[in-house]
């Protein structure tokens, strides 16, 4: 098996898609989108450190204990 990476414009997505879903069965076995918006990933990136720290702190081990 072999893998293609493709880089599209957001606005070609659609005819690359259906491009896909035209092919005869059993030729791609699957496919994912994956966006590679910068803001997306720096937004993730902001966003991990200040959920660790929501989650993660010693308020929760005392109500573990109910659980």
């Amino acid at each position: 098996m072999k893998t293609i990476k493709l880089e599209i414009d957001d606005s070609k997505i659609d005819i690359v898609l259906n491009i896909i879903d035209n092919l005869k069965d059993d030729v791609i076995s699957k496919y994912e989108i994956i966006s590679d918006k910068k803001e997306s990933k720096d937004f993730i990136d902001i966003s991990e450190e200040s959920l660790y720290k929501i989650w993660e702190n010693d308020e929760d081990s005392d109500y573990d204990k109910f659980l």
